[in-house]
């Protein structure tokens, strides 16, 4: 088989997020060419030496939940085998937000297992999903956002609520624990909130690892991937990791982790 003349790659995506992938594809992978397509399923055209398995399923894609080598099986019952990628369980009733899909994801996909002995921040912590997930799961929890948050995670005792913005901040204004991880899901310009987010968890030397949702407010911020990484390098943070949950929408994990 010529692979230059047949390999192709199919791609799942969130659902409105094809923009994003292929914009992706356009900026750091132009040796894929657009082929067949269908919904929130994509494959495009390898046109340069073939990969193996592996390869492809190494490669660093960030705007897709699944890929891998397309074999030429387009059928339905394929496709939409595929696309279960996309599946996911609903939130608990009781949680205020879709947050709590978001850090529960990202606890599974990076095997960070519950332990009541290790504290978090959560920077945009309002109305609560992923603060209630944490305190359901870890030890204790100091949610910052100027927002209201929900009364179930105010009459939790290992809940502290910071209600100002996070620009505002310093190290003296937390209570004095031991943090182990950080959490943000911000409503603020990508550059703006890695900057703050990576200058207040430099300020507190445990802290293993950051867990941050990135918001694409444009396609055009994707060019500028690589020089958010480079924020969290520069900061100490050795391991970084890109990726798409299925709770998330227009926005991505960055993954950005500091063994000790």
């Amino acid at each position: 088989m010529d692979f230059m003349e047949n390999q192709f790659i199919y791609f799942v995506v969130v659902n409105g997020n094809k923009d994003l992938l292929k914009k992706e594809i356009q900026d750091f992978y132009p040796y894929l060419t657009p082929s067949f397509s269908k919904g929130d399923f994509l494959t495009y055209k390898n046109t340069k030496e073939a990969m193996s398995k592996s390869e492809v399923e190494k490669l660093p894609i960030i705007f897709a939940l699944d890929w891998g080598i397309n074999s030429g099986d387009l059928s339905q019952e394929s496709i939409d085998e595929k696309l279960k990628a996309q599946e996911y369980e609903s939130a608990p009733d009781q949680a205020p937000s879709r947050a709590y899909l978001k850090i529960a994801q990202a606890c599974e996909k990076f095997e960070i297992q519950p332990d009541k002995n290790l504290n978090w921040i959560e920077f945009g912590s309002a109305p609560g999903g992923a603060s209630y997930y944490l305190l359901q799961n870890f030890g204790k929890v100091v949610g910052v956002d100027p927002g209201d948050m929900d009364e179930i995670c105010l009459k939790d005792n290992n809940f502290t609520h910071l209600k100002v913005p996070i620009q505002n901040l310093n190290k003296k204004d937390f209570p004095k624990l031991r943090y182990d991880w950080v959490a943000s899901d911000l409503n603020l310009n990508p550059n703006q909130s890695i900057r703050e987010v990576v200058r207040l968890a430099s300020e507190f030397k445990d802290v293993q690892g950051i867990f941050m949702t990135v918001k694409i407010v444009k396609p055009e911020h994707i060019e500028i991937i690589n020089k958010f990484k480079k924020k969290f390098r520069q900061a100490g943070f050795k391991k970084i990791k890109n990726v798409q949950l299925p709770a998330h929408r227009r926005e991505f994990l960055m993954f950005a982790y500091k063994p000790h």
